[in-house]
């Protein structure tokens, strides 16, 4: 950066990270320009646990309360097989001893509350797409460019500030699974006993149900793609047990959020002069420790703390984040393994696995020593 003193930003992206990133700055002294090009701020028909490690960063952004108060509180249950077993139960009240809070609430709720706690010395930009950045500190949004101290790329998986600044960096790839995601926001179409299966787990598939409060609930189910193999649909779930096809039906097709899911390659920096990514921009990762939106968070307060100096930021998060990558790979392909012998193993293993262990295990993801 060009000095201490400067402290004007532009955030690309206005999503979850985008909207910490300007708050976690603005809370530090610093003016800050958010470029969207959705016309409204908003987030995707999707569910989000935020876990001991993001509440952590949300009280530092000031907003913890806020989250609390709109969100339900977290529950872990267990993960059955599709023959209705129990592989692995959980248990919710030792968990908060071990690692704290956590709680659940629809992604565009989060996204409210962060908006809503943005400062005058945020200034949003929406509608208009960002189509250049340059070395010396210039966003380019249409025909106009603005200078600034410090760009945040914060652009998601398929981030142009990633492209434009780092051009040698991979690019994203897939993990080879498919996924679905919906809101169902009335329980009472399904049976209550929903709220006590948490997830279930076949070969190659996986469904799973987080309760949001309020009679909502979220929905999600992942299958892993095969070459030798037709693509999986969704219908695929609806010979699973109940409650999974009552579930399916419980909202319209249209509602149902369908993807591939790609992660990125561990980048060597997220730092490029006065450039800097975050969240999916810089590490986004496959959903299986549910820590994608919680890293962006983490990255936020990290970047608040030391926007002066960036090479911490860059030694604290490239340093973190790279360890989830590599963790949430080795869980995505233990979940969906395929091959009947392969299940078997799997789900001895989860059924052999003593709870407190499991929930010891879990322990590291929820670590702070690198956001500040």
């Amino acid at each position: 950066m060009r000095g201490s003193t400067m402290r004007t930003a532009g955030v690309i992206g206005g999503g979850i990270g985008g909207l910490a990133t300007a708050l976690a700055l603005a809370n530090a002294g610093w003016t800050v320009t958010v470029f969207e090009k959705a016309p409204v701020l908003t987030e995707v028909g999707a569910g989000i646990t935020l876990w001991p490690n993001a509440l952590a960063a949300l009280d530092h952004l000031g907003v913890g309360d806020d989250i609390r108060s709109r969100a339900a509180p977290g529950w872990v249950g267990g993960i059955r097989n599709r023959q209705g077993r129990w592989l692995l139960r959980t248990d919710a009240e030792r968990f908060r001893k071990l690692h704290g809070n956590f709680v659940a609430m629809h992604r565009a709720d989060l996204v409210d509350v962060l908006r809503t706690a943005l400062p005058e010395s945020v200034t949003l930009r929406l509608g208009g797409a960002v189509t250049g950045i340059e070395v010396g500190g210039g966003i380019r949004c249409g025909d106009r460019t603005e200078d600034f101290d410090l760009i945040v790329g914060a652009d998601g998986i398929d981030s142009l500030t990633r492209r434009v600044m780092f051009p040698e960096y991979p690019a994203p790839r897939s993990l080879g699974i498919r996924a679905w995601r919906w809101i169902v926001d009335d329980v009472d179409l399904v049976d209550v006993g929903v709220v006590e299966v948490g997830g279930i787990l076949g070969a190659g598939g996986e469904f799973g149900i987080v309760p949001l409060g309020n009679g909502r609930l979220y929905v999600f189910a992942a299958a892993r793609l095969s070459k030798e193999e037709p693509d999986p649909s969704l219908d695929d779930f609806l010979h699973w047990p109940d409650p999974v096809p009552q579930l399916i039906s419980a909202v319209a097709p249209q509602m149902i959020l369908r993807h591939d899911i790609r992660d990125l390659p561990a980048l060597p920096s997220f730092v490029r002069g006065s450039v800097v990514l975050v969240g999916d921009a810089a590490h986004a990762m496959g959903p299986h420790l549910g820590q994608g939106a919680c890293q962006a968070l983490e990255d936020a307060v990290a970047l608040g703390a030391h926007a002066h100096d960036v090479a911490t930021y860059d030694y604290l998060r490239t340093k973190r984040t790279h360890r989830l990558q590599i963790r949430s790979r080795r869980s995505a392909r233990i979940i969906l393994t395929r091959g009947a012998g392969a299940t078997l193993v799997r789900d001895f293993a989860l059924r052999a696995l003593p709870t407190e262990l499991f929930l010891r295990g879990m322990g590291s993801n929820f670590s702070t020593r690198n956001m500040m």
